[in-house]
């Protein structure tokens, strides 16, 4: 059997949507693909690591959500489980493709922008992270911030009561020195020190994008071991 190809949703543009859509709610978990040969893989062709085996009849494209993207990003990214690893059970597991009854929020025909927003509204105040609309192959993220996953492509050290730690990152779309903590601030730049930070995805959120596709007020999310950036 071939390995699944995955759909990758698009950000939504803002506008208006003509036909008929199938609704989605997007919860803020790690994408895991089975691949034959290999096991369970992110999207950035990463091993992922303590989910159940893939059986026949089972999708091959899923959400792995643990209660919290943190626990998510623990379970599937150590190798072997310890005391404080929250374990990945099939109840953890949403199926994209076929899609997960526990996803399924209906159709909507011929939206608008008040009609999403109100949508979305609802979908996070229940706690999800977004919503993702279908017609057919073309899926439609939609989410309440801006937010762009991009690659570092340097740093700098802090200045002040950031010097010896990470000051910024910078990116394709403009530096990003706004919203680590103290501690990411030192992770980090103990990453930068050992040459491994420079290549790793980050989530950034940002006010809009400048007409140079640049960021306006970025701001640090997190990390996105679990994607690339092509």
């Amino acid at each position: 059997m071939k390995n699944v190809e995955i759909n990758r949703p698009r950000a939504w543009n803002g506008n208006k949507l003509a036909g008929d859509w199938l609704m989605t709610v997007k919860i803020d978990g790690v994408r895991a693909i089975w691949h034959d040969d290999q096991g369970w893989l992110s999207r950035a062709n990463k091993l992922l690591y303590n989910l159940p085996p893939w059986r026949p009849g089972r999708p091959r494209d899923c959400e792995i959500f643990v209660g919290t993207f943190r626990d998510t990003i623990r379970a599937t990214r150590t190798k072997s489980l310890k005391g404080e690893t929250p374990p990945i059970l099939p109840t953890h597991m949403y199926g994209l493709e076929p899609l997960d009854p526990r996803l399924h929020w209906g159709t909507i025909t011929d939206p608008t922008v008040d009609e999403i927003l109100a949508r979305l509204q609802r979908a996070n105040d229940l706690g999800y992270e977004g919503l993702v609309l279908r017609q057919g192959d073309h899926w439609i993220k939609i989410k309440p911030d801006e937010t762009h996953d991009v690659t570092i492509t340097g740093y700098g050290e802090g200045k002040g009561k950031h010097s010896g730690r990470l000051g910024y990152v910078t990116t394709a779309k403009g530096d990003v020195g706004s919203g680590f903590t103290d501690t990411e601030r030192e992770i980090l730049w103990a990453e930068a020190q050992a040459g491994t930070l420079v290549g790793q995805v980050i989530e950034v959120s940002c006010l809009e994008l400048t007409a140079d596709r640049k960021f306006r007020h970025p701001f640090f999310v997190r990390m996105r071991p679990d994607k690339t950036v092509t």
